[in-house]
């Protein structure tokens, strides 16, 4: 063999090799944009703040927030179609102690992702009024509910979808209607006193593969849905609110595509 096609197979074998080293990566990389509505703690950008950015947004914007620990509470409330779009929900963390919600909704269409929501006097998204999209979120330690979809003020649903939703201190999820415009799926729903709730026990309530684990009732009026995982999802530390998985988590892969159930 000559000394060129040895190093054309040497390259080849180690190709082969790393490529049996790669796991998939579950969680969505989100690459820094080069839009206007781009928050940063360090000064880098125009907006130090979500919700300075949501001050100049406009319908249908994109708030892209870079990794960081932002301490206040966001309301989007005159805008439509707005997408709060954390880098990572293991580094982008909006944490609103002394503040009733973390994130709070009154308009139409808009999408949150990408974020971890906690310490909340009372719920880490507080649904008002529309349709809304929750996905790839942290939302734990929430003195009340992790999400609520409230009927006072409004009609509120959602799609919530690859959410972990833990420790908060009332419920996991509570949709005041029940109504097949709401969908769970491929969420954790873990460690709260309540899981999934609803207030008007009619089985309309779309519930696919979620994994519910210690909590004091999974299912509060809500039919367990298809592909429900009953068993611990095996967090790496719970106990300092690393919701990660563990080798061995009946979560890992666990979706219809393959994927983790779960924002991690």
């Amino acid at each position: 063999m000559t000394r060129r096609c040895l190093h054309v197979v040497i390259g080849l074998s180690s190709l082969v090799i790393a490529g049996c080293g790669v796991r998939r990566h579950t969680r969505p990389f989100q690459p820094a944009p080069a839009g206007r509505l781009l928050v940063a703690q360090d000064g880098s950008t125009r907006f130090p703040t979500i919700s300075a950015a949501l001050d100049s947004a406009r319908d249908g914007d994109t708030v892209f927030v870079m990794p960081g620990e932002y301490h206040e509470a966001v309301k989007v409330a005159r805008l439509r179609r707005i997408t709060l779009l954390g880098a990572d929900p293991a580094t982008t963390v909006v944490n609103a102690t002394g503040q009733y919600a973390a994130v709070e909704l009154r308009t139409d269409s808009n999408r949150v992702s990408g974020l971890t929501l906690r310490n909340a006097d009372s719920h880490g998204i507080w649904v008002r009024d529309g349709q809304q999209f929750i996905d790839h979120c942290v939302i734990a330690s929430n003195g009340d509910r992790g999400v609520y979809l409230s009927s006072f003020a409004g009609f509120a649903y959602a799609h919530i979808t690859h959410c972990t939703v833990v420790d908060n201190d009332e419920v996991g999820i509570h949709a005041a209607r029940d109504d097949s415009s709401t969908v769970i799926a491929d969420c954790i729903v873990a460690f709260n006193p309540r899981g999934i709730v609803t207030d008007q026990p009619k089985g309309k309530i779309a519930v696919r593969r979620n994994c519910l684990f210690g909590n004091g009732l999974d299912f509060d009026r809500v039919a367990p849905g298809d592909g429900s995982i009953l068993r611990d999802p095996l967090f790496e530390d719970r106990a300092r609110g690393d919701y990660s998985l563990r080798r061995g988590s009946p979560c890992i892969g666990a979706d219809s595509t393959g994927a983790n159930i779960g924002a991690l």
